[in-house]
């Protein structure tokens, strides 16, 4: 799946300096998903973009290039810039863009993939990018999360604020999307109260449309007729859980009966009712050959996954109650690192409950198998929700997906090459080749021998620029 280029130029946050000097890596050791381990190299990156890669003997650009600004990268290792694909800028106000932006390049994230805020909340984010291009991370986003009648998010209730827009068979869905676009989404995120109907009709549009639809597969429908109908990707692995129950048929029914909402409940409150009635449920009661075919279909029709394993183990990980974790907040603004110390600490005084533990091993264990059948994951992690510093939490992910099973090297590539897939940019983005946008971490220790090593951040490149 292609985007349209015209998208692509506008939100991948093309910026030529027009200045002659370019920028020279020298004497180091190049590594990312695609190509082998590639030591003593010499990168020439100009107009933001990787112009040359040669071995340092061989180089044309030499430290003798007046020009040129010059790294020495001896002893250092070079990684495409990473990607946090799933974040929220909008859902704390207190948290604002510049912070946002600040700490996600701070620590080696220079794409970020916004799933879900209202556009006119999203626009200060949008201008700021504009107007400052060199220091900035590349956004995509999805605009507002299109949710049903009785939407989750409506901002009225605390800690659901207004993201989303609700939808039904009476809407104009195609009228919604074309909207959409024009305000420059490149994929469409669902949620969970949408109708089963209206949902197909959403997957028909977006492929029409040459979008990705991605986030929480809706209660109302079979997960398995929502991946042959064209779902594009999952986040959290939500609702995973109840499709693999052994009578998942069943629980279906009973969520659908549920959705008919007569006593007109609260959307947030009603999201919370079935799930609290079905999840653990569902995972004590787990059909693994049901749920194994189901993982084989998500495999075959190329849906990705974007487990973010930082917030499924909120519970029972409990990152908040660790000093050194809330140590990250002196980098937030102060009300919201005041309130989110306040909160941690709080929750600190609670142990872990035996039903979040429960869902961590599942959780893991699911990706794992995932992973083996081939199904691509993709690096996020729900920022800010759950006390999540931007950035910082990313390397939270990175460690959980190698414990879930996956490889350094792989764990690399869900955070680099395989966001940039899920939005048709792989030629652009992703991996360390001539021709790529020049978004690069070099880090002072070998990420292959230890994920943690992805937080040794000696510089960032981020479009050409060293921030």
């Amino acid at each position: 799946m292609k985007l349209k280029i015209g998208l692509i130029i506008v939100l991948i946050g093309f910026h030529f300096s027009s200045t002659e000097a370019g920028l020279i890596i020298k004497n180091i050791t190049v590594i990312d998903a695609e190509n082998a381990l590639r030591t003593n190299q010499t990168i020439y990156i100009e107009d933001g973009v990787i112009q040359s890669i040669n071995s340092s003997k061989k180089s044309d650009h030499q430290s003798n290039d007046l020009n040129n600004s010059i790294i020495d990268g001896n002893g250092k290792f070079l990684i495409p810039g990473l990607w946090d694909a799933h974040v929220h800028l909008t859902f704390i106000p207190e948290i604002d863009h510049e912070t946002h932006f600040k700490l996600y390049l701070k620590n080696g994230v220079t794409s970020i993939r916004d799933t879900g805020a209202l556009m006119k909340d999203l626009q200060p984010s949008l201008r700021f990018i504009e107007d400052n291009p060199n220091n900035t991370p590349r956004l995509f986003y999805a605009g507002p999360l299109i949710d049903g009648a009785d939407r989750v998010y409506k901002g009225m209730e605390p800690g659901f604020p207004n993201l989303s827009i609700g939808i039904d068979e009476n809407s104009d869905i195609e009228a919604v999307v074309d909207g959409l676009i024009e305000d420059g989404v490149t994929f469409l995120k669902s949620y969970e109260m949408l109708t089963r109907e209206t949902y197909l009709k959403l997957l028909k549009i977006a492929k029409d449309n040459e979008l990705r639809v991605t986030g929480h597969v809706p209660l109302s429908i079979d997960l398995e007729e929502a991946i042959e109908a064209g779902l594009g990707g999952m986040q959290h692995v939500r609702n995973m859980d109840l499709a693999c129950a052994k009578d998942a048929s069943s629980l279906l029914e009973n969520r659908q009966d549920l959705l008919e909402n007569e006593a007109s409940i609260a959307g947030s409150a009603l999201r919370t009712q079935i799930h609290s009635h079905q999840r653990y449920y569902a995972i004590d009661n787990t059909d693994s050959e049901r749920c194994l075919r189901i993982i084989k279909k998500l495999s075959k029709y190329g849906v990705f996954q974007t487990p973010t394993l930082t917030i499924n183990t909120f519970d029972s990980r409990r990152f908040y109650a660790d000093p050194k974790w809330r140590e990250t907040y002196q980098f937030l603004p102060k009300a919201a690192a005041d309130d989110w110390m306040d909160g941690s600490i709080r929750l600190a005084k609670i142990e872990a409950t035996e039903k979040a533990i429960k869902f961590d091993a599942w959780s893991l264990s699911l990706v794992k198998t995932m992973h083996e059948e081939g199904v691509r994951i993709i690096a996020g992690t729900d920022t800010p929700i759950g006390y999540l510093t931007p950035g910082y939490s990313l390397h939270k992910e990175l460690e959980l997906l190698a414990e879930a099973g996956l490889s350094n090297i792989e764990v690399l590539r869900s955070a680099t090459i395989t966001p940039a897939e899920f939005l048709g940019l792989e030629d652009q983005i992703g991996t360390i080749e001539v021709g790529k946008l020049a978004d690069l971490v070099i880090l002072d220790k070998n990420p292959l021998e230890s994920i943690s090593n992805t937080q040794s951040i000696h510089r960032v490149i981020s479009k050409g620029q060293i921030q």
